[in-house]
């Protein structure tokens, strides 16, 4: 099968864009690591159940897969400089940066939803590690515009009036 004509067939999909955060163990407390996914989905309102999909060649992926809670931050129509960051290896957050909730160091400033979970479930399903989180909170602004991406291009959607 042709893997590069299937990226492109998939890439019709139109997906809104999160940043997954996990705390960094290799640092202070408050020191978060972001990465970039639009393979994020709801599974369960009973319990409540997220899931999305890290690729088993990820530089973080030793980080993200060993992580027993994350948050997944929904990013605004705003966020595109935010999603090419966390799409870049070795994207740390530092506190003072001032990109997170100092409430929540995994929750991003102005993100349009964000779900903090712990982890429920993880398998191996190809070449990703599927990961399930039970939402334990979260925190929705219906009044801003999602960043969507579509054939590698980005877009909004619901743009507020």
């Amino acid at each position: 099968m042709d893997t590069k004509a299937l990226r492109q067939a998939m890439g019709g999909f139109a997906t809104g864009v999160c940043v997954i955060t996990v705390a960094d163990p290799d640092h202070e407390a408050g020191h978060v690591v972001g990465m970039t996914a639009n393979s994020f989905s709801s599974v369960s309102l009973d319990p409540p159940l997220v899931q999305w999909c890290l690729d088993l060649k990820a530089h973080r992926y030793a980080l993200y897969s060993a992580a027993q809670a994350f948050g997944i931050n929904i990013l605004n129509a705003e966020h595109e400089a935010l999603s090419r960051r966390f799409a870049r290896e070795n994207a740390h957050i530092l506190p003072e940066e001032g990109l997170t909730d100092a409430a929540d160091p995994l929750k991003l400033n102005g993100a349009l939803g964000f779900f903090s979970c712990e982890l429920y479930e993880a398998r191996l399903v190809g070449d990703h590690l599927v990961i399930v989180g039970e939402v334990k909170r979260f925190e929705s602004d219906p009044s801003q515009a999602g960043l969507t991406f579509f054939r590698g291009t980005y877009g909004q959607i619901g743009v507020a009036s």
